[in-house]
Formats: structure tokens, C-alpha cells, sequence
């Protein structure tokens, strides 16, 4: 409890301390920061997707993890901080100040100070800003583009320059100054920058965010791009391999008239079957016809020959034969296309013929009937039919014999086209698997890219930089000012309480007891401002009052009381106190006898203590011992030791103590030697000359009784729920 108290009370003794030095401290801050440049903040928002974004690649099982989306998070942070980007932003700004700006008038791009400033330092340049065109933003453009053409790695090059020196505003260092971090576990960037010049603020977030977008655009996409050119150029180079094969293979069938080779060699096996069976069938056909026409031929003897020999037979015969060869060439070589109107006129022909042919055998009559008188009608027309028969399977065999001919040589035509035909085919298969690959692949690849763009489509500005109309270091100035004042509060506070720690005066009563070891019984007030001066009286009869009303607690009853008055150095008020408790004594009624070896002018200090016998105040006769109170001052120890025998044979020892000078080592141990010499007689601490603050810790509140005054004592002594009657000015 009493350290509360004891800091309370050292708070209000430093009181104007803590509230002028800090105070002062602070406005010299907020003067001093009133001249620097005031810097202008802007902030921005970009949502990147990459978390909680959707990618159309998820139902094949591509999932992220907490870790890998950590990482791409990172990635994002580095682009946008990555020197490259950093150095485009530089030349884009630079570019875009010195198509907007005015050397003359502030604008939304730059001051007009900052401008010069810029545009005076790059003259070497003049020439590549561009503002040929009306419109400022195609001006920016080619101002762009003229900086990175005329830019090269050499030191002395002035737009290689740009970046790396400490040009203001698009230097490295600037740049580098632009704050981005990760909005909590979210997929959202927060970007922001600060600089005294609202329009460059402005603008270089205007352009970090475009730059940012491309660079980001450019890692994500740059690898598939190449991906898919890779699998396109492949897809043409394959494409034109499989056209060309195809082509040899097309050119090959219709040089040799194959469309369907397997389809063709089935039928020409098929046909090259019917034609054979035909042929068996024709070769029966002949040779049974030949074999009843021989014998009817025998049985018909000279007539035959007749017949045979008749030039309307051979003629006949012979158109028969004829017609027979070309039907049988309509048969058996359908692709020579006879079409069919000749077909049937052939076959009339042949009917025709074999009619006329009859009815010429008809007219020979000697051919009637037999040598013998037999008719032989019916044999010479069974004949006639064999010889017809005979005809036209003569004719089809002859026909057959050409066809068969015609068939080997499609044999041997059809034997070394397939081979060939199967190598091509292989080929084409080939080139035809490898195409169908490399497009599956740039499909895939295709497939991911649209992936990509999806997922960066979700790269987009939630809140947009907003132009700073108000400096944001007005609020840092502040809280500047605030930080030294605390600051300045804090030191103020530590400072005097080392001092007080490490002070060795007894100011108070607190440092007397904590450095003693010892209770103080009393304190005089000697050190008053001009204002309290008016209260000097009162407050030492206060010190004096309370200083007897605790001696008297002390005093043995039928018996006169002595109390000792020491001090261990000269000259700290053991006769003013002396002087002011004798009056309170005898304003109770006592008998006061006041002792001093200071009033006996020729006795030394030494000697005045071995001389003194107080028992001789015994011997007056006086029956009221107990109203007799003798008040004795011996001189300093410094000039004299005290005997066991002065300082024990007493009701009371008082050690005057100035609280103004250093309790050094030497005043402990001469107390703590006083302090074993009085063995069981009380010894307390006086202090003189402290102050009022001090002297209130015992004497209770001292005049004036202000309310301020009042509160802060009651503040002090803990009595923060106390409800005290006011107190009257003594």
C-alpha cells in the first residue's frame, strides 16, 4: 500500500514535469513534421481466383492442396513485385508523365514541380516523346515504344537508367516501396503504395495492375502457348505427310484402275468361277453336239454333204456362227457395255437366221426322203439343231478361250498391285495414327489453356485505386506526436523515478524510513514557495502539535520526561524544533526545561555532555514530576559522542535529520551505533526542512483547503470511495 501512495506522491510532485516537458516535447515534433512533404496513400484490391476459382480440368481429379495453393499465392506475390515487372511500370509511368504532365498546373498524372524536375533531368531523351497525335493515350504508346527501342544494357544509356538510378518516383528504391500482401487465408491481394504526389500514386497502381495482369498472363499462358504451336506445326507437318501418301495411293489406283482391290480380286475370282463352270458347260455342249451331228451325219451320208456344201447353208451357217460369237462376247465381257437394243437385235438376227436356214433345208427335196425312200425330215432337222447347238457352243468356247486368256492376265495384273497397294495403305495408316495423335494432344493442350484462361479471367480488381484527395501522413503525424508524447511521459517518469530511487536525501517520509531502517516521528516544513509563505506559522505549529501528541505517548507517568535532541551533522534545526515543541509542551501545561549546550558559551561541545547531570532537577522539591518535560539539545556527533548512559536514561531520543542533504553511509552507521546505545529506549527520525507534501504524511492535509487539494489527498491516501467533510482554513 505504501509504495501506491509513495508513487502517487511522486507523480504530483513531478506533475508539471509530465504535463509541460512532454507537451512541449510533442509540439516541437509536430512543428518540425509540419515542413516535411506530406505522402498520399492509395490501395486497391485484385481477386485472383486461384483458391476458390473454377477450372474445368477438376473432374479429371486435378485438385490443389492448402500447400500448393499457399505456393501459387507466393508465385502471384513475386510477379507483382518482380523486377521485370517493376522496370515496365517504370518506363510505362515515365512515358505517360511526360505525355500528361504540366510543367505549370498540378493534374491528376504528376505535380507540376515533380514534372520539371523529371523532364528537366531527361533532355538527352526529348527526342522519343512522342505527341504527334491528338490522342494522349496513342502518344503514351509510341513514347513506350521509343523508350524500349532506344534502351540498351549500357550504364550510360538514359533510359537503361530509368530504373536503376535514383530518379524519383520510377526509380528501383520507389518502386520497391509498394506494399502487397495476402488478405488473410483469402484469394484476394491488397496492394498499396504511398508518395507524396497523389497523381503518381494514382497512376503507378493504374498501371501495376495492368502490368501485373500481362506478366501474370504471360508465365501462365507462355508455356502452353508453345505447347500448342509445337503440336500445330507438328499437326501441319503430318497433315501434309498423310495428304501425300494419300495422294500416291489415289494416284496408284487410278493408274491401275483399282478402287476396291479387295472387293475386285473377289469378283474376279468370282467371275473367273462362272467363267469356268461356262466353259465346261460350252466344251460339254460342243462336244455333245459334235458327237450327234457325226452321227447323224453318218446316217445321213451323201446328204449331208450336200447340205454342207450348199452355199445358202454355209452362208447361213456361217452368219450363225457369227452372231453366236458376238452374243457370247456380250456375255462373257460385260465391260465392253454392248448395250442392250444390239443384244436383242443380235438375237433376232440369230433367229432370223436359223429360220431362213430351215426353210432353205426345206426346199432341197432330194434331200427328202433316204435311198431307201425313207424321210428324213426328222434327222436333218435334229441335225440342223446339233449343228446350231455345235455353232454356238463353238463360238462360246472360242469366246471362253479369249476370256480365259483375259482372266490370267487380270491375275497377274491384280498379284503385284496388292502388295503394293498394302504398302501404301500402311503408309497412310501410319501418318494417319500420328495425325490423329498430335491432335488429340493439342486438343489436351488446347483444353488446358482454356483451363488457364478461365481460371485467369478470375484475375480481376475488386476495388479500384481511388485518387488520393487527402495526405495520409496527417494521421501518421499525429500519431507521431502522440508516440513522442507518451514517449517523452514515459522517459519523464522512469527518469525521475531512477533518480528517486537513487536519490539518498529524506525528502519524505517514505526515503527516510526505507534508507534508515528507523520510523520518523515528525517533519517541519523550513522551504515554502512565495505562495505558502502566508501559511508558515501554521504549519509548523501543525508539525509541532502532531510531534508532541506523539512524544506524549512515549512519556513515563511520576516522572519528569527528558527528550533528547541529536543530529548527527551541525546546523539541522535541533534548536528550532526545540524552541517550537518547548511552546506546545507549555501550552499543555507542562514544565518545560530547555537544555542547550549551545548556551553555555565557554563549554566545549565534549564537555558539556560529561558535565551535565539531569538529576539535579530532582533535587528542587517539585512534587509534580510528571508535569515536567526537560528538552535537551546536545551537539552534533560529529563535534561529540553521547554516552549509553545520556541516551538511555531518557523517555524520548528525537534524531533531527535535514531532509535537503545526502544520508550518507557515514549518518547510517553513526544512527544505527546511536540506535544500539539506546538499547529499549525509542529513537525517531525528525525531518526538518522538507516540503509540504512531505510533511502532510504526517501532520494529515495542511492548508490551503482548495478542492483540488483535498482530492488529490484523498487520491493519495487511497480514499478513492471517501465522502469527507469539508475542511475550514485554520
Amino acid at each position: 500500500m505504501k509504495y501506491i501512495t509513495y508513487f502517487i506522491k511522486l507523480f504530483y510532485r513531478i506533475r508539471f514535469w509530465l504535463i509541460i516537458a512532454p507537451l512541449v516535447v510533442a509540439l516541437l515534433v509536430f512543428w518540425k513534421m509540419s515542413d516535411t512533404p506530406r505522402n498520399y496513400t492509395a490501395n486497391c484490391s485484385i481477386y485472383t481466383g486461384i483458391i476458390t476459382g473454377v477450372n474445368i480440368l477438376s473432374e479429371s481429379g486435378i485438385t490443389t492442396t492448402s500447400y500448393t495453393q499457399g505456393s501459387m499465392m507466393d508465385n502471384l506475390l513475386n510477379i507483382i513485385t518482380a523486377d521485370q515487372t517493376l522496370k515496365q511500370v517504370s518506363l510505362r509511368l515515365y512515358a505517360r508523365i511526360m505525355v500528361h504532365g504540366d510543367p505549370y498546373k498540378d493534374n491528376k498524372y504528376i505535380k507540376a514541380s515533380n514534372y520539371r524536375f523529371l523532364y528537366d533531368r531527361g533532355l538527352v531523351i526529348h527526342d522519343l516523346i512522342d505527341k504527334s497525335s491528338t490522342n494522349d493515350s496513342i502518344n503514351e504508346q509510341r513514347t513506350y515504344e521509343n523508350l524500349v527501342a532506344y534502351e540498351t544494357n549500357d550504364p550510360n544509356n538514359y533510359v537503361y537508367g530509368i530504373y536503376l538510378w535514383n530518379l524519383p518516383y520510377v526509380n528501383r528504391d520507389a518502386l520497391h516501396k509498394i506494399e502487397v500482401k495476402r488478405i488473410g487465408d483469402s484469394d484476394v491481394l491488397e496492394v498499396s503504395y504511398t508518395t507524396d504526389d497523389p497523381g503518381i500514386v494514382y497512376q503507378t497502381l493504374l498501371i501495376l495492375i495492368d502490368e501485373f495482369n500481362k506478366q501474370y498472363q504471360d508465365l501462365r499462358f507462355g508455356e502452353t502457348n508453345n505447347v500448342i504451336a509445337y503440336f500445330r506445326a507438328e499437326l501441319k507437318r503430318i497433315g501434309k505427310d498423310l495428304e501425300a501418301s494419300e495422294n500416291l495411293l489415289t494416284d496408284y489406283r487410278v493408274k491401275n484402275q483399282v478402287i476396291n482391290y479387295e472387293e475386285e480380286t473377289k469378283a474376279v475370282a468370282a467371275l473367273n468361277r462362272d467363267y469356268e463352270l461356262q466353259y465346261w458347260q460350252s466344251l460339254n455342249e460342243y462336244h455333245v453336239s459334235d458327237s450327234i451331228k457325226r452321227e447323224l451325219e453318218k446316217r445321213m451320208q451323201l446328204h449331208s454333204e450336200i447340205i454342207q456344201n450348199n452355199n445358202l447353208f454355209i452362208l447361213y451357217n456361217s452368219k450363225i456362227s457369227e452372231i453366236n460369237e458376238k452374243l457370247a462376247m456380250a456375255k462373257y465381257y460385260p465391260e465392253n457395255a454392248i448395250p442392250q437394243p444390239t443384244i436383242d437385235s443380235l438375237s433376232r438376227e440369230l433367229e432370223h437366221n436359223k429360220t431362213a436356214l430351215e426353210k432353205a433345208l426345206e426346199k432341197m427335196g432330194y434331200i427328202k426322203y433316204n435311198k431307201e425312200g425313207i424321210s428324213n425330215k426328222n434327222v436333218i432337222e435334229e441335225w440342223l439343231k446339233q449343228v446350231i447347238s455345235y455353232k454356238k457352243a463353238e463360238a462360246e468356247l472360242k469366246v471362253l478361250n479369249q476370256r480365259k486368256i483375259h482372266m490370267a492376265q487380270k491375275y497377274v495384273h491384280f498379284a503385284p498391285i496388292g502388295s503394293t497397294l498394302t504398302r501404301k495403305e500402311r503408309v497412310v495408316n501410319i501418318n494417319e495414327r500420328k495425325y490423329l495423335a498430335i491432335l488429340d494432344a493439342l486438343n489436351a493442350a488446347l483444353l488446358r489453356q482454356k483451363s488457364i484462361q478461365m481460371n485467369s479471367a478470375n484475375l480481376k480488381v475488386m476495388n479500384e485505386p481511388f485518387y488520393p484527395l487527402a495526405p495520409s501522413t496527417v494521421s501518421k503525424h499525429k500519431l507521431l506526436t502522440i508516440g513522442v508524447y507518451l514517449g517523452s511521459l514515459i522517459f519523464i517518469i522512469f527518469f525521475f523515478l531512477i533518480i528517486d530511487i537513487l536519490d539518498h536525501t529524506l525528502r519524505n517520509i517514505f526515503k527516510a524510513e526505507q534508507l534508515t531502517g528507523n520510523k520518523v516521528l515528525g517533519a517541519f516544513t523550513r522551504q515554502l514557495s512565495l505562495a505558502a509563505r502566508r501559511y508558515n506559522k501554521i504549519y509548523t505549529t501543525l508539525s509541532a502539535k502532531t510531534l508532541c501528541n506523539s512524544a506524549i505517548t512515549y512519556f513515563n507517568p511520576n516522572q519528569y520526561n527528558i527528550v533528547n535532541l541529536i543530529s548527527n551533522e551541525p546546523g539541522e534545526g535541533k534548536s528550532y524544533v526545540m524552541k517550537q515543541i518547548a511552546q506546545q509542551f507549555t501550552e499543555r501545561g507542562f514544565d518545560v526545561i530547555q537544555l542547550s549546550w549551545q548556551d553555555e558559551f565557554q563549554t566545549e561541545a565534549q564537555a558539556f555532555i560529561q558535565s551535565l547531570n539531569l538529576e539535579q532537577f530532582d533535587l528542587q522539591g517539585n512534587n509534580n514530576l510528571k508535569d515536567k518535560v526537560i528538552i535537551v539539545e546536545y551537539p552534533s556527533l560529529k563535534d561529540a559522542a553521547l554516552t549509553s548512559n545520556i541516551l538511555q536514561n531518557v523517555s524520548l531520543n528525537l534524531q533531527i535529520i535535514d531532509s535537503r542533504r545526502t544520508w550518507k553511509n557515514k549518518d547510517q552507521q553513526l544512527f544505527e551505533r546511536t540506535k544500539e546505545m539506546c538499547n529499549n529506549v525509542p529513537i525517531f527520525l525528525i525531518l526538518n526542512y522538507t516540503n509540504r507534501d512531505a510533511a502532510e504524511d504526517i501532520n494529515g492535509l495542511m492548508p490551503p483547503y482548495t478542492f483540488l487539494r483535498r482530492l488529490f489527498y484523498r487520491i493519495s491516501q487511497l480514499g478513492l470511495t471517501a465522502n469527507d467533510k469539508p475542511l475550514h482554513n485554520a
